[in-house]
């Protein structure tokens, strides 16, 4: 009977910790659906607008992040202008967080 005691303790512990990890992994993909979402508008808008936005989506805090980049050619000391880095930073309770970050090339 103790060994039976024992073998459901181990058993249970196994199942919160697996629980735990499963909901932090849905909590990570919902973060990184919102990152890509938020950058594909950004990507997608006709004007590019230099600065930080930041709004909330559900259980998710979000962060936009527009700024010139500065990338140039190798052999060349002309940097391109026309370059943005566009940053996205996704945070949520208790402790996770998501960044994805892309460039945004403008006509």
């Amino acid at each position: 009977m103790a060994i039976a005691a024992m073998a459901l303790v181990a058993l249970f512990r196994g199942l919160g910790t697996s629980q735990t990890a499963a909901n932090y992994l849905e909590a990570h993909l919902g973060a990184r659906i919102i990152a890509q979402s938020i950058i594909a508008d950004e990507r997608g808008a006709a004007d590019t607008v230099v600065g930080t936005r930041s709004g909330v989506s559900g259980m998710y805090r979000w962060q936009l992040t527009v700024e010139p980049a500065e990338v140039s050619i190798a052999g060349s000391s002309t940097p391109i202008r026309r370059l943005y880095r566009v940053s996205a930073n996704v945070q949520w309770e208790p402790r996770g967080s998501f960044a994805l970050d892309t460039l945004k090339a403008v006509k």
